[in-house]
């Protein structure tokens, strides 16, 4: 029998803290690391590319294109072929919509969750999004999921943005951020949530330094790290 890489996955809302603290884990730990969200950016910025028609079978022709957009080698994907979208783009509001709204069809979902899994490599993997956890990586050996206010996500969400060029507004990123909450937490299928043996953590009034040393600690606790000096 086939012993699979050990995974751990970070679970949360937009402007929780998730990407920081995945890059960071790691690196700490010499992991891969997977940003779900991506795959969905990507997958809308060649929607938009295309025609932009949501219909099942542009879709499914659109989900056969994406393979295009990973690099493989030996059955596994190892990283993202982005060149042909900004990164700037890829994190706009016009690709961002979209991607949510992409998010929310089952058979989408279904068909980018095979494409998720082939990120599981050894040593291990870093997993984040909304379904990790509850979905994706069942079987993680831990499950973080982040939260924080409302008001504190929004305020990380515009210091990102502003970080990379975008002019912001508060009442504007407040809406998107209400509004992609309400899509993650009410769709059908794999909605957002912790997992019945999530760590959860708020780090509302926590800085990502902070967030990084707790959950080092609980990695340090667990027992699949007993036989390592970390």
């Amino acid at each position: 029998m086939i012993k699979l890489a050990p995974v751990i996955t970070i679970d949360g809302p937009s402007g929780s803290g998730k990407s920081v603290l995945s890059k960071s884990l790691s690196k700490y730990l010499k992991w891969f690391n997977l940003e779900s969200g991506i795959i969905y950016r990507i997958f809308a910025c060649l929607f938009l590319k295309k025609n932009g028609l949501i219909s099942k079978n542009n879709l499914l022709s659109l989900l056969n294109d994406l393979d295009n957009y990973f690099i493989y080698k030996n059955g596994m994907i190892y990283n993202f072929i982005t060149k042909e979208f900004s990164k700037k783009y890829i994190i706009s509001k016009e690709v961002t919509n979209i991607a949510s709204k992409l998010s929310t069809i089952s058979y989408v979902r279904k068909n980018l969750l095979i494409k998720q899994r082939l990120f599981r490599k050894k040593p291990g993997l870093i997993a984040n999004g909304r379904d990790m956890g509850t979905v994706v990586f069942p079987d993680a050996i831990i499950k973080i999921f982040l939260k924080a206010t409302l008001k504190q996500r929004v305020y990380r969400r515009m210091y990102e943005l502003k970080n990379k060029g975008f002019n912001i507004n508060f009442k504007n990123i407040l809406f998107q951020i209400q509004k992609r909450d309400n899509r993650d937490i009410n769709r059908k299928y794999s909605p957002l949530k912790p997992a019945n043996n999530a760590i959860i953590i708020d780090s509302s009034n926590m800085n990502c330094t902070e967030v990084f040393k707790l959950v080092i600690k609980y990695i340090k606790k667990n027992k699949y790290f007993k036989k390592y000096t970390l």
